[in-house]
């Protein structure tokens, strides 16, 4: 039950939705001209604020900023890459393919070589009632398994590779991850992800008795563009100004990880 009202629920509280309770309040309970422009004029200013390109950047900036990036000069036990960055291998697909989170795989692969680590631990499993269920020739679909197929094409060999198929949310991740690792007797890590997802993520690897360093990937902005981003003239203003779907998009990603970690928190998993 956790995680289906941990995955639908956050929804009421994103633009998208905010809006529609906006808009359903307004039609359902004002009842004069008054009320219902007033209504109106929340929402307009509900929309420049979401809809600029500040507040979510802001937000994730300060997301990625949590933890340093892996300078490369340490090694471990294991390398961990948690769940994402898939897109299964489904008709009319002929191969798994990669998504704007794909950048861990990359990295990871990237960190073994470099012999940070001789074992890759891929973990995440698609939750069935949203996903859907996929067969495979090798059985059902999973972001693990689908990373380990990719990891096998780019010449990482079998013995390796550990898959764990069993968690649907990252707070499931890392207590299965840790069974693994702890069967095998190993205990420092490697933690690969998105570097807006290390904030919360990092502390639930911790609480599993793991030494962890963090190696964030897939980064919404370099320093340069970040630079970019709040440089203002004439040229640039209208980006201060025009509210566009992908800002709202990238708000609605960091109000994603900054209610999971207040959740997280709240049920004293980190």
């Amino acid at each position: 039950m956790f995680v289906y009202l941990s995955k639908v629920l956050p929804y009421l509280i994103y633009p998208a939705g905010l809006m529609a309770i906006m808009v359903l309040a307004g039609l359902v309970f004002c009842r004069t001209a008054k009320a219902k422009n007033t209504v109106l004029w929340l929402l307009l200013i509900f929309v420049f604020i979401g809809g600029n390109k500040l507040p979510g950047a802001f937000l994730i900036h300060k997301l990625e900023q949590t933890y340093a990036p892996f300078q490369g000069n340490e090694t471990a036990d294991a390398i961990v890459v948690l769940g994402g960055g898939t897109v299964t291998k489904s008709d009319p697909r002929q191969v798994v393919e990669i998504n704007g989170a794909g950048d861990r795989i990359i990295y990871a692969l990237q960190l073994y070589r470099n012999g940070a680590a001789d074992k890759i631990l891929l973990g995440g499993s698609y939750i069935s009632w949203r996903d859907g269920v996929v067969q495979t020739e090798n059985g059902v679909s999973s972001p693990a398994s689908e990373m380990a197929e990719l990891m096998q094409m780019l010449g990482v060999p079998d013995d390796a590779l550990l898959v764990q198929d069993r968690s649907v949310n990252t707070a499931e991740e890392a207590v299965e991850d840790a069974k693994i690792l702890q069967e095998l007797g190993f205990n420092k890590i490697i933690l690969v992800s998105s570097a807006t997802h290390m904030r919360r993520a990092v502390p639930l690897f911790e609480k599993q008795g793991l030494t962890v360093i963090p190696a964030p990937v897939d980064y919404s902005y370099s320093h340069q563009e970040w630079e970019n981003l709040l440089r203002f003239d004439w040229s640039t203003a209208y980006s201060f100004i025009v509210p566009t779907i992908g800002n709202m998009e990238t708000l609605q990603g960091a109000l994603k990880e900054y209610l999971g970690y207040f959740v997280y928190k709240l049920r004293g998993w980190i």
